[in-house]
């Protein structure tokens, strides 16, 4: 598995040419790139030494060298060859360390406003070596005056090697065409705004080199993961697909995975707020404690908006290990009673306030046999579906009657 460590690396390789056009804007002219590289330099994550300016017949060029803050070995160095009256820096970073290595080109508009970039490596390396990216090219724009940004980015290959010196088996994870889509464009003044992302890959393998012999434990044919979010005043609104073809588990035959998801009436100041208390504490651990209070807090907030969550369909048809073919299909909703909460009893009040409607349309014995709780067992077994679970005022439900009284008959 991807440790957080690989990630980070990853990640701050693919946002390189986008931090440049935060930290270099307005004039090109030698004289302004020092002051605009401030931006650059006041960034936590990335600690800029070794500064250098030369100017040239119609251009200025910029040297420096990048490290990141908190990841040893992760750095490089940084080159912008910017012309006078051009808008356009150019320029590539190179990294070389044990956290990340590869050459990073890319391209940023400079300048207040909307401005686009783009960025291309033909290989990065991360995690020593066990995380490897081939042919990653990227673009996007970023609006400094609003909360308005967009970044693509497309991967031919991604590949992870997991080689355990104690283990019997080594194992590799290949990935092909990995597509990542972003655009976010909010004004929370106006109230307003939609967000929508993607992720997608063309087919995921995972084999295990078992003492030279190959063996595939899992595999997908092709994965498709979509978002949606809408702001209306202060509410928020999000969306969620996910859908993945010829799902296989040992050599088992093709399944595929459906779900929809909507979650309505969540408070858009709450949710940012625990973002950016969430990102502060990532960087400085002595921010933790304040990070606890802010998710209570921001959580009473979610919770007396009346937040609804509800699951659309979940239809699943695969072959799983030990279970052999699994079909099942559900849809529920979840709402909570926020009116008149009162921070001091939100706690207390949580099951009360909850509502809650599961409906199982179909549900294979094997799966409740290894998934429900023993008392249950039996009788889901003797109940031909659909199996409709609720809970209000506190009491789990089954058909709208209490489930200890169902149990019971």
């Amino acid at each position: 598995m991807v440790n957080k460590k690989s990630i980070v690396a990853a990640g701050v390789a693919l946002v390189a040419g986008g931090l440049v056009a935060h930290a270099v804007v307005g004039s090109v002219a030698e004289k302004k790139l020092r002051r605009h590289l401030g931006a650059l330099e006041a960034e936590p994550a990335i600690a800029v030494s070794q500064i250098e300016t030369h100017r040239g017949w119609g251009k200025a060029l910029l040297t420096a060298r990048l490290d990141a803050t908190g990841v040893p070995g992760l750095g490089g160095e940084l080159a912008v060859d910017v012309g006078y009256l051009s808008r356009t820096a150019k320029g590539r970073v190179t990294f070389d360390g044990a956290a990340l290595s590869g050459k990073v080109d890319f391209t940023a508009g400079l300048g207040s406003g909307r401005q686009g970039y783009a960025f291309n490596a033909d290989e990065l390396g991360a995690a020593e070596g066990a995380l490897t990216l081939g042919q990653v090219e990227g673009d996007g724009y970023i609006d400094r005056e609003r909360e308005h940004f967009a970044l693509n980015v497309r991967t031919a290959t991604l590949a992870f090697a997991d080689a355990d010196a104690d283990a019997d088996a080594d194992g590799k994870l290949r990935v092909s065409d990995v597509v990542t889509e972003l655009e976010h464009d909010i004004d929370r003044e106006a109230g307003s705004g939609r967000s929508h992302g993607r992720f997608a890959v063309d087919d995921v393998r995972w084999v295990l080199d078992d003492h030279g012999t190959p063996l595939e434990i899992a595999g997908l044919g092709g994965a498709d993961l979509r978002y949606t979010a809408a702001l209306d005043g202060d509410a928020y609104a999000l969306r969620l697909h996910l859908g993945a073809s010829d799902v296989v588990f040992m050599d088992s035959t093709p399944g595929r995975v459906e779900l929809d998801l909507t979650a309505k009436r969540l408070d858009y100041a709450a949710l940012d707020a625990v973002a950016e208390q969430a990102l502060s504490a990532a960087r400085q651990p002595a921010l933790i404690r304040a990070l606890r209070t802010a998710l209570t807090e921001q959580a009473y907030t979610l919770l007396s908006r009346s937040p609804a969550l509800e699951l659309e369909t979940l239809s699943l048809d695969v072959a799983l290990p030990m279970l052999g073919r699994a079909e099942a299909q559900l849809s529920g909703r979840m709402a909570f009673d926020g009116d008149g909460l009162r921070l001091e009893a939100a706690r207390a009040e949580l099951t009360s306030r909850l509502n809650a409607r599961l409906v199982f349309e179909m549900l294979p014995d094997a799966m409740i046999v290894e998934l429900a709780p023993p008392a249950l067992q039996a009788f889901l077994l003797n109940r031909e579906p659909p199996h409709v679970f609720g809970w209000k005022d506190g009491r789990a439900l089954y058909k709208g009657e209490p489930l200890e009284e169902a149990l019971a008959r």
